[in-house]
């Protein structure tokens, strides 16, 4: 079953078709900008390993159709969980732009390097962030905020990159399914370390939760997994 991946994890910018007008000795010039549009979903969900093959798009300029001029781009990597971007722009004479933008998500499914959705309790309660567990290929495991989500998706969402609210950290996966924190990675905004006093794996479920403390008092964690 498909989750909602929300707006954090997943953004688009629509670039609408708009008239930009400036009289001189008493004539109107008008610059038409390009409209371009996504088929099928605005995000995708693929497995790792598993070929991304593009929904289509078309543009149009002034009600012509130049989807042929588009550009697309990606930073797609099918062999590593996490979350990637297609990128579609389209360009007038004058040499404007307009993008759309098309999320995809790479899912390593019954594993416990994936993609999550967050649900984090604190002082608040926020669910939905985008929770990335990546394996380092030594038996650990980075997590891209132990928080699950609660500075960058639900106290200061849009704030980042000028702020870093993901607390990573390397996670260890015992053979019992239980989880433990080895450590902390890089340094970030808030810098009181974030404890994990209890955690497991759920493999048959693919969920993940933990509990610890952090600033003193208590949190818990459930990460659910990204599905096809």
């Amino acid at each position: 079953m498909k989750n909602k991946i929300l707006s954090i994890v997943a953004s688009a910018f629509a670039v609408l078709a708009a008239v930009s007008c400036s009289k001189t000795s008493g004539l109107t010039e008008i610059t038409y900008y390009p409209v371009i549009e996504l088929d099928g979903d605005a995000t995708v969900i693929i497995g790792v390993g598993e070929d991304y093959i593009d929904p289509g798009y078309s543009a149009s300029l002034n009600g012509a159709d130049i989807t042929a001029d588009v550009k697309v781009s990606d930073n797609i990597d099918n062999t590593v969980p996490g979350i990637y971007t297609v990128s579609y722009s389209a360009a007038n004479e004058l040499g404007f732009l307009a993008a759309e933008y098309r999320t995809v998500v790479v899912v390593n499914e019954g594993q416990f390097d994936t993609v999550y959705t967050g649900d984090v309790i604190w002082a608040k309660h926020y669910v939905g962030a985008p929770i990335i567990i990546s394996d380092n290929d030594d038996g650990t495991y980075t997590i891209d905020d132990i928080l699950a989500g609660y500075y960058f998706y639900g106290m200061y969402p849009g704030y980042e990159p000028t702020y870093d609210f993901h607390a990573e950290a390397v996670l260890v996966l015992n053979a019992d399914g239980t989880i433990s924190k080895q450590g902390a990675v890089g340094d970030w905004y808030f810098g009181d370390d974030v404890t994990l006093t209890s955690g497991s794996f759920d493999s048959a479920t693919g969920v993940v939760s933990y509990e610890g403390e952090f600033a003193g008092a208590p949190y818990t964690v459930v990460l659910t997994p990204i599905t096809k």
